[in-house]
């Protein structure tokens, strides 16, 4: 029974830990909010904008991983830096990751007009298990029972270049490669796995109301496969854009974006699941908001000039 018990904690700790520990929250819309990814984003022009996320994956698996998410960001005309805050709540199941991050962008004007810009960002994970959830038959079992936490303070990096056309970008969001449980020896080797992205973006006029972008991210983990998600969007007067995605072994995604007018930009994203369990659910959904507003204006003059394409 000892071993029956040692078994049983091995594959819910590590089957719902190790998915938090792949990488940060995973949103199909991460291309419309780099923050999420790329410390240096964080003040990519010189208006304030904030951005929530919510995305249910898996649709009808039990336990099936919830995100919640909200970014603020924002640029300043007079100093070449941005400043950017990030609020998730990632939960898989009987476990919780709450993510909140600040960042700071320093940016270099290129001569071509583009920016270069180094980031920085600091804060933690708090992360929850309640085992009380649990459905178990030995209800005094001291391995599946109780509420276990941990506060894992973390750090990250990156680069972020753009101008009128194109965006690069490559970041390190952990750097420290924490332990997330420790329980003896039992959870020791249960850790944040460090992870690195490349980004990369450009809109293509293919019309005088038409605009394509084809863009692309590539994942390496330090103890993880290679993997990458390949996107292309077609804008349609400013005002709606239509695309698709592939991500690697796991989904084929519909995206859609309408902006109700210059400050206000809504998203939708649905995944058809590809993967071993994409025959027990249903897809997953996403739904995005993002608000955009130049403060630094006079009250009746606060709208942004053009879209914000990436």
């Amino acid at each position: 029974m000892k071993c029956l018990r040692y078994f049983l904690s091995l594959i819910l700790v590590l089957s719902s830990w190790q998915a938090f520990a792949q990488q940060r929250p995973i949103i199909s819309q991460y291309m419309f909010n780099q923050l999420v990814l790329n410390p240096a984003y964080a003040g990519r022009d010189d208006y304030t904008s904030f951005n929530a996320v919510y995305r249910s994956q898996w649709v009808n698996v039990p336990g099936a991983p919830e995100l919640g998410s909200f970014t603020a960001q924002t640029g300043f005309k007079d100093r070449p830096i941005g400043v950017g805050l990030m609020l998730a709540s990632d939960r898989i199941g009987i476990h919780n990751n709450m993510f909140i991050f600040g960042s700071y962008a320093y940016n270099i004007r290129m001569q071509n007009g583009g920016k270069l810009a180094l980031g920085l960002q600091a804060g933690f994970n708090y992360l929850t298990s309640d085992f009380n959830q649990l459905d178990i038959l030995d209800q005094d079992d001291p391995y599946l029972s109780g509420q276990q936490t941990k506060f894992l303070p973390n750090f990250g990096t990156g680069l972020y270049y753009h101008d009128a056309k194109n965006y690069v970008g490559v970041s390190v969001p952990y750097i420290l490669s924490n332990k997330r449980i420790r329980e003896g020896d039992f959870y020791r080797d249960v850790r944040i796995d460090r992870n690195y992205y490349i980004s990369a973006g450009r809109l293509i006029d293919i019309g005088p109301r038409i605009i394509l972008k084809p863009s692309m991210l590539l994942r390496l983990g330090d103890n993880m496969p290679i993997g990458y998600d390949l996107n292309i969007n077609f804008y349609f007067d400013e005002i709606v854009g239509f695309g698709g995605s592939y991500r690697s072994g796991d989904s084929f995604t519909i995206l859609f974006e309408m902006w109700v007018n210059r400050y206000l930009k809504f998203g939708y994203a649905y995944d058809y699941v590809i993967s071993d369990i994409g025959g027990f659910t249903k897809g997953t959904h996403e739904l995005m908001l993002r608000y955009r507003v130049n403060f630094s204006a006079p009250r009746k003059h606060r709208m942004c000039p053009g879209q914000l394409y990436f």
